[in-house]
């Protein structure tokens, strides 16, 4: 038999044994994971990898509701903010997580410390997933603070005491979760950000154009083709790269103004800007248009009330700014 001939026909079943292996092995990587190697799909940075989970949505609320002065508009806000993002969530086909609600009796610095290092760490949100943390009550600062963002005043009926029942937005909640390793986080406050605590700007008396609830129901898309509204949203809440927002009603020395019948102004337009954005396409989707415009239309109101305690203008009418920063690298 020829020599070479001779040394195929051994080799030939250890290239066959080799060559199994080889494919045993690709097949183990990606049953388990779903791909060989990870990396970001063209749809965004929140697109589900092939064969992984449906992506999902963390909502944290903290709601002053119990406040005698500012209670009812936080539990407009409340209302709000839940409404809007559970119709998100559907329509960007997210599984929205049980929202976690901190309010009435609950509504402490422990409470909001639990949600972030216990509950929300406990899902370990990954990169295709969404987390919001919304606040709406009484904001503060102290004169030394280098943040230009606000600290939250989880007073209690036992504890009053700002030093011991404050967290800061940027540094204690902010920072903590986005470290958590979700793919977009969305950080809002709707409170007051002077050195002055537990005092507002009042609006009771002003008459501020109020809009109607509308339900937008999800179009199922034609041929794989998203609708224009679907398209809106995943430009904003499924961007190509990993994305956290900071954002507060005031800026630096200023009230928060809103009213029991429509919450806080910010909120209010930037909800308003969402739905603009998304569904009726008057607002280009980019998160810089959405602030801009909550920013001009909460601002505009913020002048009709009188502010001599905090940020005013030569009328002595409240100067009310929206602070926000995004972060593209986390």
């Amino acid at each position: 038999m020829d020599k070479s001939l001779l040394i195929n026909h051994f080799l030939k079943p250890i290239k066959n044994m080799a060559a199994g292996t080889i494919l045993l092995l690709l097949s183990i990587l990606v049953s388990a994971n779903g791909y060989v190697q990870p990396d970001y799909l063209t749809k965004g940075v929140a697109g589900q990898y092939k064969n992984e989970s449906q992506p999902r949505m963390f909502l944290i609320t903290v709601i002053d509701s119990d406040d005698e002065s500012i209670g009812k508009r936080c539990e407009k806000d409340l209302d709000e903010i839940t409404y809007i993002f559970e119709e998100l969530a559907d329509w960007l086909d997210m599984k929205m997580e049980e929202p976690k609600i901190i309010k009435g009796d609950q509504f402490s610095k422990t409470a909001v410390n639990d949600a972030i290092d216990d509950w929300l760490k406990s899902q370990e949100p990954a990169k295709i997933d969404l987390v919001v943390f919304y606040y709406s009550g009484h904001g503060f600062r102290y004169s030394n603070d280098a943040s230009n963002y606000p600290r939250m005043w989880l007073k209690t009926s036992k504890d009053q005491n700002t030093e011991t029942t404050n967290l800061r937005m940027e540094e204690d909640i902010y920072d903590r979760i986005v470290k958590m390793g979700a793919g977009v986080n969305i950080v809002l406050s709707d409170c007051c950000n002077t050195t002055i605590t537990g005092d507002n700007a009042y609006f009771d008396k002003i008459s501020i154009p109020t809009r109607k609830r509308v339900a937008h129901k999800r179009e199922q898309p034609k041929e794989g083709e998203p609708t224009d509204e679907i398209d809106n949203a995943e430009k904003l809440f499924i961007p190509d790269q990993p994305l956290s927002i900071l954002a507060t009603a005031a800026g630096r020395d200023e009230f928060a103004g809103g009213k029991p019948e429509i919450g806080g102004l910010f909120t209010y337009y930037f909800l308003e800007a969402l739905e603009e954005c998304i569904y009726e396409t008057k607002l280009e989707p980019a998160w810089e248009n959405i602030f801009k415009y909550a920013n001009e239309k909460a601002g505009y109101w913020a002048r009709s009330a009188d502010c001599p305690k905090a940020k005013h203008n030569e009328q002595g009418r409240c100067i009310q700014t929206a602070t926000f920063k995004m972060d593209t690298h986390h």
